[in-house]
């Protein structure tokens, strides 16, 4: 990106945390900026593309924060997602996202309005494919459902603690909510209880990219290797804690949409590699057929 533009980007979205989108002019923004109309223009088509950018750059400042918390720890360790979903709210609230995304909604912009509704599902399927490192195999059934409820309750007791104006920490609210998906999760699987089938989550997501962590090759061939490494460093924790972090690190770097770094992938894959008791399993080797499929080139 234009460094300018980014730069303007940055400034525009101080702009929209001061202010909010509906009283900030574009006249506001070239000012507190300092580019001509025609260089605003020359960037964005209008002030909701500009609102879009601002957007996309804070959920790539979010998603590099969440992502860190991850760095050698366990992605099945529900305390790291409690930890990722706290940072989250906090950072919603710096930015005042709520109240943006408000002011957004009333704006009767269409296509503005679309976009918003596709961010808060983007956050639902972050938290579906969370679900998937974190519940075991037997309960992966039950996970969207549960991120549909994990979704709304979160949400319910943010929204009421802003009401209340109560000073409940994020983390309190993060692990008590998970805690409750927990035991709902113990009795609808002890049931076999369930509203949206895997089949139904499929139409929800039908374009198969990189960014779907749900049913298509990467889930598959990525959560069945973890599997494969708990299973063969089960008596050795400072070796599997290893090869899960490596596994993780290349998850995170393909789902980097804009630019995976390919030398970092094929690095960290060869290391994996050099493991004698797990390069030899079908889903080791299912796994590389999916890197080389995606154009990595891995050597084995």
């Amino acid at each position: 990106m234009n460094k300018r533009k980014k730069q303007v980007i940055e400034k525009t979205h101080e702009l929209f945390i001061d202010k909010g989108y509906h009283s900030t002019s574009i006249q506001d923004i070239l000012n507190h900026c300092g580019i001509s109309k025609g260089s605003f223009y020359n960037y964005f088509p209008s002030k909701a593309d500009l609102f879009k950018s601002v957007f996309k750059l804070m959920l790539d400042e979010l998603k590099e924060k969440r992502d860190k918390l991850m760095i050698g720890k366990d992605i099945s360790d529900v305390n790291v997602f409690i930890e990722q979903v706290s940072l989250m709210i906090r950072e919603n609230r710096k930015n005042k996202l709520h109240q943006l995304l408000n002011d957004v909604i009333v704006s009767n912009d269409p296509d503005l309005i679309k976009f918003i509704k596709n961010f808060k599902f983007m956050f639902l399927q972050w938290v579906h494919g969370r679900f998937l490192n974190i519940l075991p195999n037997d309960k992966q059934p039950y996970s969207f459902d549960c991120a549909i409820m994990f979704n709304g309750i979160i949400q319910s007791f943010l929204q009421t603690t802003r009401i209340l104006h109560e000073s409940i920490s994020d983390k309190q609210i993060a692990k008590y909510c998970m805690d409750r998906i927990m035991n709902i999760l113990d009795d609808i699987s002890r049931k076999e209880d369930r509203i949206f089938t895997p089949e139904q989550v499929n139409k929800l997501f039908p374009q198969a990219n990189n960014d779907d962590f749900f049913d298509n090759e990467l889930s598959f061939t990525t959560l069945a290797l973890r599997r494969e490494i708990e299973k063969v460093f089960v008596n050795e924790n400072s070796k599997r804690d290893t090869y899960l972090n490596l596994l993780s690190f290349i998850q995170q770097e393909l789902l980097n949409k804009e630019e995976p770094r390919a030398f970092l992938i094929e690095s960290a894959f060869s290391t994996l590699n050099n493991c004698a008791g797990l390069n030899s399993t079908a889903s080791f080797v299912n796994y590389h057929k999916m890197l080389t499929k995606m154009d990595y080139n891995v050597i084995i």
